[in-house]
C-alpha cells in the first residue's frame, strides 16, 4: 500500500514542550497495528545535532569533513549528509522510501497537512496563522477549532483519522 510521498505526509506541530515526540512514539505503533509502515522526520533547524557518538568511526569521518557518511549495520543503514543550508522538506523526503506514511515533527510552515499538538500547561492557545491544520491533539477541554480534536489518550482514534484523511489506498 505504498503511497506517493506527496499524498502521505502529515506534520505534527506545536510549541516546544507540548508533547509532539511523546505523541508520535504512541501514534507509530497504533498505525503499525493498522498495517501502516510509517517513517518519521524530525525538523530541528535551530539545533546543533550530534548524529552519533563522539569517538566512533563515523563521527571521526564526519569531523574530518566527509560530505556523506553511511553506516551499514545488520539491522539498519544510517546516512548523514552535509548541507551548507537547510536542505528543505523536498530534499529531506527524497531519501524516504518503502513506507505508507511519513510523519513529520515540525515543518509548521510547510504545505503538508498538520496535526497541532496543544498542551494547556505549555500554552493553551493554537498557533497563530497555522495553515493546513486537519486535526488537533490537546488537553484543553474548551478548545474550539474547526477541525477534529483528540485527547492525548485517544491515540487509536487519531491513527484511524490519519488512515482516513492522509493515507490513501
Amino acid at each position: 500500500m505504498t503511497c506517493p510521498m506527496t499524498d502521505a505526509v502529515v506534520a505534527f506541530v506545536g510549541r516546544s514542550g507540548s508533547g509532539k515526540t511523546t505523541l508520535l512514539t504512541q501514534v507509530i505503533p497504533a498505525l503499525a497495528a493498522l498495517g501502516v509502515r510509517a517513517a518519521v522526520v524530525k525538523h530541528a533547524p535551530d539545533h546543533a545535532v550530534v548524529t552519533d557518538c563522539p569517538g566512533s568511526d563515523t563521527h571521526r569521518f564526519w569531523a574530518a569533513g566527509a560530505q556523506h557518511v553511511a553506516l551499514a549495520a545488520r539491522d539498519r543503514v544510517v546516512h548523514t549528509h552535509r548541507y551548507a543550508a537547510d536542505p528543505g522538506l523536498s530534499a529531506t523526503l527524497s531519501g524516504v522510501h518503502d513506507v505508507d506514511l511519513i510523519l513529520l515533527e515540525g515543518y509548521k510552515r510547510s504545505g503538508v497537512p498538520k496535526v497541532e499538538v496543544i498542551r494547556g500547561a505549555c500554552n493553551p492557545q493554537p498557533l497563530s496563522g497555522l495553515v493546513g491544520r486537519i486535526a488537533c491533539v490537546t488537553d484543553v477541554t474548551d478548545m474550539v477549532l474547526e477541525v477534529p480534536c483528540f485527547g492525548f489518550d485517544a491515540v487509536a482514534p487519531l491513527a484511524a483519522f490519519l488512515m482516513a484523511q492522509v493515507v490513501r489506498h
